[in-house]
């Protein structure tokens, strides 16, 4: 197979088991020394993907189905590119149950769109994700007021 076939395979693998919650599944399809960045959150959304110590994507991943037990995906468009790139446009919704990041829980259904950059290594591993969605339609979304 391809490279880029196998780094779209990948990225394709990725979302389906984060729409399906099996984020064990998602953590296996990355390297271990595999980083995230999710720019919209600051230095707060920069860590490692797997792991058990400090700010992991898979306990952030882990905690937005805790409080969006509905938390899904809808994957439009992935492009890859020769430099180990699948970047990835993803709608994420949900109906928040529970509070999140110290905001409390409305009730209220979200449907965002992200942009995801997966770096992905010549093993078919995801080593970097960065992701870029507009936070203060979230936050409207879900009925807070950050001021």
């Amino acid at each position: 197979m391809k490279t880029t076939e196998n780094r779209e395979k990948v990225a394709k693998e990725f979302f389906n088991a984060y729409k399906n919650q099996d984020i064990k599944r998602a953590v296996s399809l990355v390297s271990e020394e595999g980083i995230f960045r999710y720019i919209p959150l600051g230095e707060n959304g920069v860590g490692k993907i797997k792991g058990e110590e400090g700010t992991t994507w898979a306990a952030i991943a882990n905690a937005l189905i805790g409080s969006f037990p509905d938390l899904t995906n809808d994957v439009k468009n992935i492009s890859v590119d020769n430099q180990g790139n699948a970047i990835v446009q993803v709608f994420i919704g949900g109906t928040q149950e529970k509070e999140i990041l110290g905001i409390p829980s409305k009730g209220k259904y979200y449907n965002v769109e992200h942009l995801f950059i997966l770096k992905i290594n010549d093993q078919g591993l995801i080593k970097e994700i960065t992701s870029y969605w507009d936070n203060w339609d979230w936050f409207q979304q879900i009925g807070y007021n950050p001021s």
